[in-house]
């Protein structure tokens, strides 16, 4: 892709500019507010439909009414030029200069982007905003801003960046619709096995209509019969009916009599072993209430002298607490007087110390420098590993590039081939264009042939008249000379047979054009021009890319050869760790049979300094001791007025113990004796409700057996018995007839609805297969989906560390030093034997490393070979600036680079310069 050209009307601060770019390095220069960033602004609206935090009126220059952009470019897919207009009021319009048309474009996400994409050179559903914004062009001030951030930061950037989170969401939502597949299926799994359970009774119930319809008929024949009997058997059963609801109310009134007699005798029973009971605790309470009172004035006196004890024990634990602080306080004084007796000694010891110390410091120093030299050897040996694992992958790399040098230069002669495809594309593009002419010209010479053909009929046939004439003249005039005639004759045949040949070669032409004005022939022969082409193009890039491939191969030798001297270096460094290691075990060993005299004499001298401090601590504490001796003298005198007091408790709880036993036999009697009034007069009148009970029982018994002599209860029971036995055969008959014909109709309807439910179930059974399937379809793609996002993007992290990696040596021009962009999406830097993180990079390395990052993702992701640098300068003195000038000047892998500056730093590295101005 390359942009060619850029107009813009009243777009921001400029009201009609036009810009010319050429490939390579294109500086866009001049003062501040001069409107630099709005030509890359335009490019960003137009192609990539991306504008940031402005909105469409912010676009819009003071005064006008809309704005427009016009981007001329040569596209990616096929080479061919285009221009490409955008205007806040009426949006999109593309200009195919070739055809001299517009192509019918407006809807911008459905028709507008996917053309961009398929021109850019950008994969289908990419967000070509969100790829100009962190690859393409980067807003000003922000290209090291994404690299800066922390891990989580980063990882929402990039993820969307290399399409990470495309997968994970199509995962994500169709995790619904498998959700929504499962649910569909296991509710028809349940539709199944209700109609499954529901047939289940199918067959059983088809043999319950039919045994039910036989019981309905023996049934009705039955109840018949019954209810003949039953009238005979109605009158004698009223009439012993009545008879023996008599005998039955007599026999129940004796019943309660006699129940209520037998009561009444177990209630007076009962109140007389009461009343017995009372009179004999009142005797007992009277006997033991002087044993009772003592016991209570006993406790009472009990509970006075707990209270003393209390106060004795409370005197008891604050002389405990003073008993322990008096030794602590001994104790303490004991140490202190240990301590001053130590600190006495403690001069001399330091003065035997100081030829001890002195020799101790001149063996530390001589480790310190023995230590010093062993981790210089440690860092050789990490830089050896280092080295080692960079040569083994610097010397795959060199088989790796050796291979794709050698298919490099195998596309030599499909490259060659491109100038003749380039010509057979633009003449067929130029037939296309002239294919109405053609058609017109073909109509037209047609017309001609048809009207010729016609003519040369008329004069056939005059021809043919006149030769006839001629023979029958010479014929009929022998005279008239031979010669002439003939030559007569030969020139009229010769001009009918050149009319016909003329016309037979008209008609070739016209069969000729009618294959050159065949439209569908000629887009076929374009469209397999352009496939053809397109591959050529794409195995151009590819070799385009052999002298970088070269150059890389040697640069890859000479760090090759650089490393291998470096770890012969490292090598005879290593030789003398063994003399290191021995004289540093050497002074360990005399360090320790010194035994830290440096450490023991500030102990020393630390004592020493504490003297004073001592001496206050050794003063306070015997006062102390003091102290709390007279306290303890003076609890001892207040515990003395207790001495007898558990003697006194003593005798208390022995004259409680005494009368213990007689008290608990006056409180367990005591309530007996109070009831002793009530239990009397009830006793007395239960004896007189008994007597009365007799009486009545004696009068009704006499009138029961007179009454039995008269009713036979035997004849009364067999009759009953009959008539009820008869009258439920025909109830439960009678009864149950209805209910079996509802059950007959039930049953009916419901081998109906299991007729309905099997032909429902045949149905759900095939809407089950199909669920199935789908379901089994939607989980295979949701895991397709999450393996695949992992793994595409391993590939692409792959592809752009070794793009990023050779950028980076290509933008400092240092072939000795690497790039790594881990899976966190942070950079590493590899120089020598040591590895800096991207926040320990100097201001213009990490412009480098965070360039290199971003130009790999633009050719991994995009294939796209241009990009935007905004002011990438800002914030840097003069030397880094030329420095990152150089750097991006050196980049041959890009068709176009766009730089902004206000200074003049890339004016001196590229011939590419628009220079801007201010518009007043």
């Amino acid at each position: 892709m390359e942009i060619l050209s850029v107009t813009l009307k009243n777009f921001k601060s400029h009201s009609d500019r036009h810009f010319l770019f050429r490939p390579g390095t294109n500086a866009i220069c001049g003062e501040n507010g001069a409107g630099k960033t709005s030509i890359l602004e335009a490019i960003a609206w137009t192609l990539f439909n991306y504008r940031g935090a402005y909105k469409n009126e912010d676009l819009i220059r003071n005064g006008a009414g809309s704005a427009q952009a016009i981007i001329e470019f040569v596209s990616s897919r096929d080479g061919r030029t285009y221009a490409v207009k955008r205007c806040t009021t009426t949006g999109y319009t593309i200009y195919d200069p070739q055809l001299g048309e517009s192509l019918e474009y407006k809807r911008i996400d459905d028709e507008v982007m996917p053309w961009l994409r398929q021109h850019l050179g950008v994969a289908p559903g990419t967000d070509l905003g969100r790829l100009f914004a962190n690859t393409i062009g980067v807003p000003q001030g922000t290209f090291t801003a994404d690299f800066l951030q922390p891990p989580e930061n980063r990882k929402k950037i990039f993820d969307a960046v290399l399409k990470v989170e495309e997968y994970r969401q199509a995962n994500q939502q169709m995790l619904s619709l498998e959700k929504y597949a499962k649910v569909e299926v296991e509710t028809l799994e349940r539709a199944l096995a209700q109609y499954d359970e529901r047939l289940q009774e199918q067959a059983p119930l088809q043999h319950e209509h039919w045994s039910l319809s036989q019981e309905i008929l023996h049934d009705e024949v039955q109840l018949q019969q019954l209810q003949v009997t039953l009238m005979s058997l109605q009158a004698e059963r009223e009439q012993l009916t009545l008879q023996a609801q008599q005998v039955q109310q007599q026999q129940l009134q004796l019943q309660q009599l006699t129940l209520q007699r037998e009561s009444k005798q177990q209630a007076i029973e009962l109140l007389k072993q009461s009343v017995q009971r009372s009179e004999q605790a009142i005797q007992i309470c009277t006997t033991h209430r002087e044993s009772y009172q003592t016991y209570l004035h006993v406790e009472e006196h009990l509970q006075q002298l707990d209270q003393q004890v209390r106060q004795r024990q409370a005197l008891f634990q604050t002389r405990d607490k003073l008993q322990k602080l008096a030794n602590d306080q001994q104790t303490k004084l004991t140490r202190l007087q240990l301590q001053l007796e130590t600190i006495a000694n403690a001069s001399v010891q330091i003065e035997q110390l100081q030829p001890l110390i002195q020799q101790q410091e001149a063996l530390e120093q001589q480790q310190s420098a023995i230590v010093e030299q062993l981790n210089q050897l440690q860092a050789y040996k990490l830089e050896q590993q280092t080295i080692s694992r960079q040569l083994t992958k610097l010397q795959s790399d060199y088989v790796t590039i050796e291979a794709a040098i050698e298919q490099t230069q195998a596309l030599q002669a499909i490259v060659e081939q491109i100038p003749a495809l380039e010509q057979k594309r633009d003449r067929l593009q130029e037939q296309l264009s002239r294919i109405e002419a053609a058609k017109q010209f073909e109509t037209e010479l047609r017309q001609l042939v048809t009207e010729g053909e016609a003519k040369r009929d008329r004069h056939q046939l005059d021809a043919e008249s006149a030769l006839a004439t001629l023979r029958e003249v010479q014929q009929f005039v022998p005279l008239l000379a031979t010669a002439p005639i003939e030559a007569a004759l030969m020139a009229i045949g010769s001009g009918v047979t050149l009319n016909t040949e003329l016309l037979n070669a008209l008609w070739r032409i016209l069969a000729d054009l009618s294959e050159q004005v065949s439209i569908a022939k000629l887009q076929q022969q374009f469209r397999q021009t352009k496939t053809e082409l397109e591959a050529a193009y794409q195995q151009k890039t590819a070799w385009m890319t052999l002298e970088a491939k070269q150059t890389q191969r040697m640069q890859l030798h000479e760090e090759i050869t650089h490393l291998q001297t470096r770890l012969t270096q490292i090598k005879d460094q290593l030789a003398i760790e063994p003399q290191w290691q021995q004289q540093r075990q050497q002074l360990v060993n005399e360090l320790k049979q010194l035994e830290d005299p440096r450490s023991r004499c500030q102990i020393l001298q630390r004592q020493i300094q504490q003297q004073a401090a001592l001496n206050s601590q050794y003063a306070a504490c015997h006062a102390q001791l003091a102290n709390t001796q007279e306290q303890l003298l003076s609890l001892d005198t207040q515990l003395a007025e207790f001495a007898d007091l558990d003697d006194h408790i003593e005798q208390q709880k022995q004259a409680r113990q005494l009368h213990h036993a007689n008290y608990l036999t006056y409180v367990q009697h005591r309530n007996d004796a109070n009831q002793h009034a009530h239990l009397k007069a009830e006793y007395q009148a239960a004896i007189a409700e008994l007597q009365q009970l007799d009486a009545a029982h004696q009068t009704l018994q006499a009138e029961y057996n007179q009454f039995m002599q008269t009713f036979d209860p035997q004849q009364a029971m067999t009759v009953e018995a009959t008539y009820a036995e008869l009258r439920s055969q025909a109830d439960r008959i009678q009864g149950g007839l209805p209910q079996q014909r509802k059950r007959l109709m039930d049953l009916e309807q419901r081998l109906q609805q299991l007729q309905t439910v099997a032909e429902k179930r045949d149905r759900c059974q095939q809407d089950l297969t199909q669920k199935k399937r789908t379901q089994k379809f939607i989980t295979f793609a949701r895991k397709a989906y999450k393996e695949a996002g992992p793994r595409i993007t391993e590939r692409y992290l792959q592809s752009i560390r070794r793009e990023a990696d050779r950028l980076f040596r290509e933008l400092l021009n240092r072939p000795n030093v690497a790039l790594e962009w881990t899976k966190e999406y942070e950079i590493l830097v590899q120089e020598g034997g040591h590895t800096r993180r991207f926040v320990n990079l100097s201001g213009g390395e990490q412009m480098c490393a965070a360039l290199a990052v971003r130009l790999a993702l633009l050719r991994v992701l995009a294939d796209v070979d241009i990009a935007f640098f905004d002011e990438p300068t800002t914030n840097m003195d003069r030397p880094r600036r030329e420095s990152l000038a150089d750097a991006i000047a050196n980049i041959k892998s890009f068709r176009q680079l766009f730089v902004i500056s206000h200074d003049d730093t890339f004016e001196k590295v590229t011939e590419n310069v628009i220079l801007v101005q201010r518009e007043l």
